[in-house]
């Protein structure tokens, strides 16, 4: 009887040690994995391209950036490609309201960009000055006509050029916006010109 209760309780004393050293056992590695830093999630780099939740940058050997894939400040999708010297020459980005592809100088000024209009949706192509100033437009207009327009340094348009089943015709304005000169096809269907003072009347027409 007393063999047989001495075994149990050797038994339980090995059972309670067993189960302390489990208890230190999980506390320990709970405070260890407590106080490990998490599995990144951050950027990852792969030779010369680093890939992000937000997009991919490629590098050159210099490290400098050549290409920006990914998603802009502003939250658009955006596709940015840079010089040697890291200045960014060409860029591709889808807007709130409308795609839009631009060209850049070696200064960095928005020198050339094709979009579609906000108002219209009209595909539009413009070229810019070394200001940024447009200076030269093509367009599909409000009324659904091609025009070519011609703008003076100030950005004012200076001329513009359109045609509709009729036929073309010219208009070149002053510096006060007045048109001054008209050439082309009339309401009537005849072609003509009107030459036209400071306040807009005609002061020469033929025919």
């Amino acid at each position: 009887m007393e063999a047989a209760l001495g075994s149990r309780l050797m038994r339980l004393e090995r059972s309670a040690r067993l189960d302390r050293a489990f208890f230190f056992g999980a506390l320990v590695f709970a405070l260890a994995t407590a106080q490990a830093p998490a599995p990144s999630n951050g950027p990852v780099t792969v030779g010369g391209a680093t890939i992000a939740s937000t997009g991919i940058v490629v590098k050159n050997t210099a490290g400098v950036t050549r290409l920006d894939l990914g998603i802009d400040r502003s939250g658009f999708p955006s596709l940015d490609e840079y010089d040697s010297g890291g200045t960014l020459r060409q860029s591709m980005y889808l807007l709130t309201d409308r795609p839009v592809f631009r060209q850049f100088d070696a200064a960095g000024k928005r020198r050339a960009e094709l979009f579609l209009a906000s108002d219209t949706q009209n595909g539009e192509y413009v070229i810019r000055d070394a200001a940024e100033t447009t200076r030269l437009a093509a367009f599909i207009g409000t009324l659904g006509l091609p025009e070519l327009g011609f703008y003076g340094s100030d950005g004012k348009s200076r001329a513009y050029l359109s045609a509709d089943n009729d036929g073309a015709y010219l208009v070149m304005k002053d510096a006060n916006a007045t048109s001054r000169v008209v050439m082309g096809a009339y309401t009537g269907g005849k072609f003509g010109m009107d030459v036209r003072n400071a306040a807009g009347n005609a002061v020469w027409t033929k025919p």
